[in-house]
């Protein structure tokens, strides 16, 4: 059931506080992904905790998640008015979701991350598969600003580095659906030897999400289209992007 579904259904439920937040979202779906859940209760005219309650209504644990499924239902219902020009329609839906990375996170996000690499002694970055790529791009991007870093893809040397890591380190992952069977131990060691750990990845409601110090969750596009040939990796570049641009301004680079 997608989101609007849910809320067309679950109306008789809805106080009249929530059925106001209802309506205005019913009336433009692009709402909830162009606005915060603070701009929208002030529009609205209502409290953050009737939104809250709203999305529990409906199915979603908050906020977070309700925004997530609703942008995910926006970017994969818009028309295709160039059905047989598939170059172009294949672009367009890249540029859509590269267009909501803006209203998922924010510039503070960014400098927060530049930050955090910034100000480590080590910084270890790990991918798995398809992600073993985007982590590798983020290292060889780093290195052309001189700053270190080491890829780690390997289940072995991932259970090494959770060993010797330290609160003065970071570790950066990558994962599209941060699975818990796959990270979990590692990031639960990290998190007992407090050691920095940023997770970037596309499903913000993850079991990784209270061992790590910071989450940074981007347009989950292989899951949201219907083109399920579609690659994520490409929205973690743009991503790896911002974060290079961030990166450059503290390296004081002339």
């Amino acid at each position: 059931m997608n989101p609007i579904e849910a809320i067309t259904q679950n109306l008789s439920k809805l106080t009249k506080k929530e059925q106001a937040i209802a309506e205005y979202i019913l009336s433009d779906p692009i709402r909830p992904v162009q606005l915060s859940a603070e701009e929208i209760v002030t529009k609205v005219g209502t409290s953050k905790a009737a939104f809250i309650r709203f999305c529990q209504k409906i199915g979603y644990n908050g906020y977070s998640e309700f925004r997530f499924a609703m942008s995910r239902y926006v970017v994969s219902n818009v028309p295709d008015d160039n059905a047989d020009d598939a170059i172009k329609s294949i672009i367009d839906r890249y540029i859509n979701f590269i267009a909501m990375i803006p209203s998922m996170v924010k510039l503070e996000d960014v400098k927060e991350v530049a930050t955090m690499i910034l100000c480590a002694k080590r910084v270890k970055i790990l991918g798995f598969n398809r992600t073993a790529l985007s982590a590798r791009q983020l290292r060889l991007r780093m290195s052309k600003l001189g700053i270190d870093a080491e890829l780690i893809d390997d289940q072995v040397q991932m259970r090494d580095v959770a060993a010797y890591l330290t609160k003065d380190d970071l570790c950066v992952i990558f994962s599209i659906k941060s699975d818990n069977s796959f990270y979990g131990g590692h990031v639960r060691q990290m998190a007992q030897n407090k050691v920095p750990i940023l997770l970037i990845t596309m499903t913000p409601n993850n079991k990784l999400v209270d061992d790590v110090k910071k989450m940074v969750t981007l347009p989950f596009i292989s899951r949201a289209s219907s083109a399920t040939f579609l690659d994520d990796q490409a929205i973690f570049f743009v991503f790896i992007e911002l974060i290079l641009n961030e990166l450059a301004k503290g390296c004081d680079i002339n």
